[in-house]
């Protein structure tokens, strides 16, 4: 059976950077790497929220990106 260990995680806010002139919409991402694999989803919610009202442009999510080494 394969198993997995993450190896990075990045946590990523979207905001929104509004329209462009074709009326679609601008995703804005702001990195943060480094993450402890071991941080909890509860954790890097609570972040967003503090983050949020600091940023200039509106936020949209959040996620977490994990990179995984698959080994047997």
């Amino acid at each position: 059976m394969a198993n997995s260990t993450i190896t990075a995680s990045v946590f990523v806010m979207n905001l929104d950077g509004g329209l462009d002139e074709q009326g679609e919409q601008v995703l804005l991402t702001k990195s943060f790497r480094n993450i402890k694999a071991a941080a909890a989803h509860d954790g890097l919610l609570a972040v967003a929220e503090q983050l949020a009202p600091l940023q200039k442009h509106p936020l949209i999510s959040i996620e977490r990106n994990d990179t995984a080494e698959i080994t047997n």
